[in-house]
């Protein structure tokens, strides 16, 4: 039995991301490309580490001092040195934070530009297998994990590993035996640390994974509230997000406590490397072997070399949540674009006609069409009918370019589309579609999306010269009104007639009308008919529908059953045959008198 995969397993198949360290290494190439900050941040943490190192012998030094040289002067030139070294280290942790904070919002705002330029580019075929939920929070919330982790973290590991060395080194100058004694539980520490490893990033992975499906849970029911209300559902919806919240309580639960263990045993283990120096450090104290300053600068070197390093086992856990954003965002970057050949031509014009020769397609399943051939030429309008599910949005959805055919071509003035400029082919072509997306803002602002350049007056002369005023006259602004969110202050009738604004500004030579009627009223659909009429002279028209109130605008009907096209010709004739298209016609118009 073959179980449907889940969103998570369709989204990991279709969004690969690589492997962490290498997007790690790939991203930190991008911050170096930052040369000046990159090395002001890369100055002021070997400051900054620098100046951590030395307090701990000043103040060893201070002590013997006191113990041994018995001088005041010496003394107060260690705690001089003492109050210099915080001094230096304030002014070089300002820069090294300043610079940070600057390179780690550098590099997150190029990676969304990134993803978001190539959500872009992506097939429509995507945008079907993915949630969009799911993709808002690889940008949004694997970004601010991103965010955190370069602002703080990747400037702690630098200055960690510089303060290690450093630390290490002086611990070996002032004696190499107590030093060694001090290194005896760093394999212990290190054998832990990669112990864990595997499961810290499959914990970090779950809580990314369920972040994701909560902002996609959101992204969805909000944009539902109204079918979610209607139907008295609110109890089963909530139900279903509590089960996600509660998922990321679980998965963020589990890894908070994953980090807490670590750092605890971390802290286990500088302890007893911090005792076996006591115990060692105070024999040879008392053998005259080193002085008590030293001792007392060993221990402060002890916390020093394991203070960075649970800072880095804090980091790690850190780092294996970034990184899991990391690969989730590079994956969104790396994801197939849909682009032309390198040799693709450019198309100027329309001028001979559109061919879909032998198309099959299918969107995975079934075929949704099966060796469709037929032809348009220019300034003929055709009309493309048949039950639901016959397969004319996939017409539409192909000519548009937004698929490319399984089998068969479809040709434009001879030409395969597919060889084709997408961006030259699209400017002659525009699309009015059955549930045209809307965009917050007002009636202006949407219409002049298809074409930024279009003016006030260019728009009010449209509306104007196709008749579309009575539409807006009710709105409080005109076209200044603010239409809500995904249009929700709109009728349908207005909503359509803002889709068809954004055909006519562009003044396209096909135009592709995907049921631009089916869901307004007989008021409205007279009204858009006859700005259809006026615009359509001298046009190619491809219209996709189901209601023959439409049918008089086109020269010839193409009938689709299943996928396959079984009539062509023109009304008169088709009802004469008393045929497929015949019968739809039937059993429309009984529809309506019932009415």
């Amino acid at each position: 039995m073959i179980t449907a995969k889940t969103y998570e397993e369709v989204e990991d198949e279709l969004i690969k991301g690589g492997k962490g360290f290498a997007s790690f290494k790939r991203m930190i190439g991008e911050m170096l490309s930052q040369r000046r900050e990159s090395a002001k941040l890369g100055i002021s943490i070997i400051v900054t580490a620098v100046m951590g190192t030395i307090y701990p012998l000043s103040i060893g030094l201070a002590i013997d001092a006191i113990l041994i040289q018995k001088s005041a002067i010496l003394l107060a030139a260690y705690a001089s040195l003492f109050f210099a070294v915080y001094v230096v280290q304030f002014f070089s942790n300002r820069v090294r934070t300043i610079s940070s904070t600057y390179l780690a919002q550098y590099t997150i705002k190029s990676l969304r530009d990134k993803a978001f330029k190539n959500l872009q580019k992506v097939p429509v075929s995507f945008y079907s297998k993915v949630k969009t939920g799911y993709l808002i929070s690889r940008i949004s919330n694997d970004g601010e994990s991103l965010s955190e982790f370069l602002t703080f973290q990747v400037p702690q590991v630098v200055s960690g590993i510089t303060t290690v060395i450093i630390s290490a080194s002086i611990m070996l100058i002032l004696s190499p035996r107590l030093a060694l004694y001090s290194f005896i539980v760093i394999p212990l520490l290190v054998g832990f640390t990669f112990s864990l490893q595997p499961r810290v990033k499959r914990n970090y992975l779950r809580t990314r994974k369920t972040i994701a499906a909560i902002t996609g849970n959101l992204s969805e029911n909000i944009n539902a509230i109204r079918a979610i209300k209607s139907f008295n559902v609110e109890g089963r919806v909530e139900g279903n997000f509590d089960k996600l919240n509660t998922a990321n309580y679980s998965a963020n639960m589990k890894a908070s406590r994953l980090a807490s263990s670590y750092g605890s045993v971390v802290r286990i283990i500088e302890a007893v490397g911090i005792a076996i120096v006591l115990i060692e450090g105070g024999i040879m104290a008392l053998g005259g072997l080193i002085t008590v300053g030293i001792l007392v600068s060993f221990v402060f070197y002890v916390q020093e070399f394991f203070d960075p390093v649970v800072q880095l086992s804090q980091t790690y856990n850190s780092y294996q949540s970034a990184m899991v954003g990391l690969v989730r965002i590079y994956g969104i970057i790396d994801s197939e674009k849909d682009k032309d050949p390198v040799d693709s031509v450019k198309l100027e014009d329309f001028k001979d006609k559109i061919e879909v020769k032998d198309v099959t397609f299918s969107y995975g399943g079934d075929n949704a069409l099966e060796s469709v051939s037929f032809s348009i030429r220019k300034g003929e309008k055709v009309g493309i009918v048949g039950h639901t599910g016959a397969g004319k949005t996939t017409i539409s959805n192909l000519i548009m370019k937004y698929y490319h055919p399984t089998r068969g071509v479809i040709l434009i003035d001879g030409r395969n589309l597919d060889e084709i400029s997408t961006g030259s082919y699209r400017k002659l072509i525009a699309p009015v579609l059955q549930d045209p997306f809307m965009f917050r803002g007002t009636v202006l602002e949407n219409i002049q999306f298809a074409n930024p350049s279009a003016t006030r007056e260019d728009i009010e002369k449209a509306i104007e010269q196709f008749g579309l005023h009575t539409l807006f006259q009710r709105m409080p602004d005109g076209v200044d009104s603010e239409i809500g969110e995904m249009g929700r202050n709109l009728s349908e009738g207005q909503r359509q007639a803002i889709s068809l604004l954004r055909a006519f500004i562009l003044d396209p030579e096909i135009l592709i009308l995907d049921e631009p009627t089916s869901q307004i009223d007989p008021a409205s659909e007279k009204i858009i008919m006859v700005a259809l009429e006026k615009f359509l002279q001298g046009k190619t028209l491809v219209l996709i529908t189901h209601r023959f109130s439409l049918i008089r605008l086109v020269d010839e009907v193409i009938v689709l059953d299943h996928g396959k096209l079984v009539e062509q010709g023109k009304v008169d004739d088709l009802m004469a045959e008393d045929g497929k298209f015949a019968q739809l016609y039937k059993y429309q118009k009984a529809d309506n008198d019932l009415l």
